[in-house]
């Protein structure tokens, strides 16, 4: 695979689901500990904490027994991780670029929005990591915890009288909502692979590094001189690449690595998605912790349901950035007029960004559906056209929407008070000039 193409399908991989923290950071230490060769890591947020602190660490450890490692870690979320973990990692020996590094906050610029919004890991070639899941831990929730207070003394009462009567809702999750019982981890997932999709990772690593300058600039066009100071590079690499033979097959699972830039792939992961609805049979589950989708993606939903597919749509229930969440809310009414089951995700912050069509096809990553992933940040998803792999990831969203989520009805639309009414259409319509403004409303 050169820059110019997108990967294709690849037969012949091994994928396994990995559910929140738990289960990814184990495994992904693991392979930390257990690198010979060459690390890669591209990450948003790199947080200060027990997690982020092992991942250091071993990242440091690896350098230091002669692994070469390299990390990108984006300028805006990973702030946190710059300032704290960046100086060890570079007296370890690591080689460390950010991504878009901020130097003002009072520069108003649309490439501000371009971050770097990936996670991914691959190391020696042979094993990768996909997924949303962040290098933080799934309990940290400080920078989320002031803004959850204020929103929980702003909507106290009217949330009260909707959760007493509110179907399918289990008893914890009242609790939980009404008495402050404390958040639970994030709900997120990523995917452990093997196989020749290994290699498209790979490669998308190495294009990304060469993008982003030793001071954080990122080249976001192909200009002659750009290109022509990179030809004799990419050569050398392909070269290489080449010498060392294809990633052996290690399944039966057929994937795909779906990118989205600010290049030739705009769209890419868009397309994904519409491409999967449109050959929806019988059902599609999705979850995604911002949920703003473009005309397109909704009418391609709406089209499903009017097939007679059962699409059920997970999303965050929690006040985590409020913007976002009220402008949501403003579309409630227009999925459910159409059939969609809408479900609000309550014991903690939801931040997955998953699919399942016909239990066959299943995608995980990094993108949400809204407008700073869909058409600014470089986003990866992976996408399995497996049985048992879909089947297992739906049927973990089917247990999240039966047990940990509330069911949003037209009842509970309808008791909606003025304000919260006049707050989400409010939020909705300056997320829509936001996007005209930068000149992206004709393709949202």
């Amino acid at each position: 695979m050169t820059p110019a193409q997108h990967p294709p399908e690849r037969p012949g991989n091994q994928a396994e689901l990995l559910v929140g923290g738990q289960n990814y950071f184990p495994a992904v230490l693991a392979a930390l500990h257990s690198a010979t060769r060459e690390i890669r890591v591209e990450t948003y947020i790199f947080a200060n904490d027990e997690v982020g602190m092992a991942v250091c660490k071993a990242l440091c450890d690896a350098s230091l027994r002669g692994v070469h490692v390299r990390v990108v870690i984006d300028g805006f979320g990973g702030q946190e991780g710059v300032e704290h973990h960046v100086p060890a990692l570079r007296r370890a020996g690591v080689h460390v670029r950010v991504f878009r590094p901020e130097r003002s906050k009072l520069r108003l610029s649309a490439s501000r929005l371009r971050r770097l919004h990936r996670k991914l890991i691959a190391v020696d070639r042979q094993l990768a990591f996909v997924g949303g899941i962040n290098l933080i831990d799934d309990l940290n929730h400080e920078d989320e915890q002031h803004e959850l207070r204020m929103a929980e003394l702003r909507e106290h009462q009217a949330y009260v009288h909707i959760l007493a009567g509110a179907a399918g809702l289990s008893q914890r999750v009242q609790e939980a909502r009404v008495e402050g019982e404390p958040m639970g981890p994030r709900y997120d997932f990523a995917v452990r692979l093997q196989g020749p999709v290994v290699q498209d990772v790979w490669n998308a690593m190495q294009w990304l590094w060469w993008q982003v300058g030793p001071r954080g600039k990122v080249t976001d066009t192909f200009t002659a001189r750009w290109w022509r100071l990179r030809r004799e590079r990419l050569a050398r690499f392909l070269a290489e690449d080449d010498a060392l033979g294809p990633v052996p097959p290690a399944g039966a699972m057929r994937t795909q690595l779906v990118l989205r830039d600010n290049f030739r792939f705009r769209r890419r992961i868009e397309r994904a998605y519409i491409q999967a609805l449109k050959q929806a049979h019988t059902s599609v589950v999705l979850a995604n912790a911002y949920f703003l989708p473009s005309r397109r993606l909704r009418h391609a939903l709406y089209d499903a349901r009017a097939r007679g597919v059962v699409v059920q749509v997970l999303v965050q229930g929690r006040v985590e950035y409020p913007f976002q969440h009220y402008a949501t809310q403003h579309l409630y009414d227009e999925l459910l007029d159409h059939g969609v089951q809408v479900y609000e995700y309550m014991p903690s912050f939801l931040h997955a960004k998953v699919a399942v069509v016909d239990s066959w096809w299943a995608t995980v990553g990094s993108s949400n559906l809204d407008p700073l992933s869909t058409l600014f940040a470089r986003e990866a998803n992976i996408v399995v056209q497996h049985r048992q792999f879909a089947q297992q990831l739906k049927s973990e969203l089917l247990r999240a929407i039966e047990h940990d989520a509330r069911v949003v009805d037209t009842d509970w639309s309808a008791r909606r008070s003025w304000r919260a009414r006049a707050m989400s259409w409010l939020c909705y319509k300056l997320a829509v000039l936001a996007v005209l403004i930068t000149a992206w409303g004709s393709r949202y």
